[in-house]
């Protein structure tokens, strides 16, 4: 078969499937609508390979959950784990398995951590904070936007650091606070006045106790289940950079030179009506000029975008539309 014929094969088997919306349990509206189709959406429960997951070597890569929540990855080693350990990790329902980070950085930068806050954490009904805007700096994370109070939306700035606890809480206290345009910093300290006795913050994964805003990072984020025991967290210029030391992460060479790249490797990996056994897969920008920038709930679109090359060792190239 000549490699245009193969190619043509090739792509009638990713554009026959269907597109079908995703819908995952979650109150964010940005989610919600994406899933409840996915429902039908039934996986065979046959495996070929004897591991239960894959491990994921991420270099480089803009890697968006939806919308333009996720991470920034410089270079990281994940493990990702199908919940049923009989059926392969199917990339199409990201409800059905877990990513553990295991050694390695994400950097979540102002954008990312405005979308996190907006269209996830506080993206419902009722929430006492909207409008949020982030800046960071070396030790320094602000937080701006508008607070309810009194029935009346009222602006804020908070201004502190980011301190871990436990390798999944992040603690912001602020030592500065600005309501409608007035320091209130000293008249609170003065008065013995909690943050929290003007503001109620109670939203999944984020709270207000006292004057500490508390982040559980394993509640914040939609599916897939991010399992992070996280080693460090610190602010820079470039965001909040947290880092992940989980024990031997192994290595593993690319299948073709590439300097941004998600490879997966082991395990048997379905995307769309294709299932790869004891996966070599390596996704890569169309572009070699720019980083990939992968969106987990709209890869389909990406991958329909690109093209495949095949390997005779049974590795694949996939080739994303940023």
């Amino acid at each position: 078969m000549s490699h245009k014929g193969l190619k043509i094969i090739t792509g009638a088997l990713f554009l026959s499937y269907s597109a079908f919306a995703l819908a995952y349990e979650t109150e964010t509206d940005i989610v919600e609508p994406r899933l409840e189709a996915a429902q039908a959406f039934k996986v065979s429960n046959y495996r070929s390979s004897e591991a239960s997951g894959s491990v994921l070597y991420i270099k480089n890569t803009n890697f968006r959950i939806v919308d333009n929540i996720g991470f920034y990855i410089p270079d990281l080693v994940v493990k990702a784990t199908p919940n049923d350990s009989n059926a392969p990790l199917v990339f199409d329902d990201p409800a059905s398995f877990s990513l553990t980070p295991l050694k390695g950085s994400v950097v979540l930068d102002s954008g990312k951590l405005e979308s996190l806050l907006n269209k996830k954490v506080f993206a419902f009904k009722g929430a006492t904070l909207r409008n949020i805007k982030v800046k960071t700096a070396t030790n320094t994370l602000t937080l701006s936007g508008q607070m309810i109070r009194k029935g009346l939306w009222v602006p804020f700035v908070l201004i502190g650091d980011i301190k871990l606890q436990d390798g999944h809480i992040l603690n912001f206290k602020p030592w500065k606070v600005i309501t409608d345009g007035q320091d209130a910093t000293m008249v609170l300290k003065a008065a013995n006045v909690a943050i929290d006795e003007l503001l109620t913050v109670d939203a999944p994964g984020a709270k207000l106790i006292g004057s500490t805003v508390v982040l559980d990072t394993l509640k914040l984020f939609p599916p897939p289940v991010l399992n992070l025991n996280i080693a460090t967290a610190s602010m820079e210029d470039r965001g909040l950079v947290l880092t992940f030391d989980n024990g031997s992460a192994g290595t593993s060479a690319t299948l073709v030179d590439s300097n941004s790249y998600i490879l997966i490797k082991g395990g048997d990996v379905k995307f769309m009506k294709a299932m790869p056994t004891d996966a070599s897969v390596q996704v890569m920008n169309e572009s070699s000029s720019a980083d990939l920038d992968f969106h987990l709930y709209k890869y389909r679109d990406q991958l329909s975008a690109g093209h495949l090359k095949l390997q005779e060792d049974g590795g694949i190239l996939a080739y994303l539309k940023n």
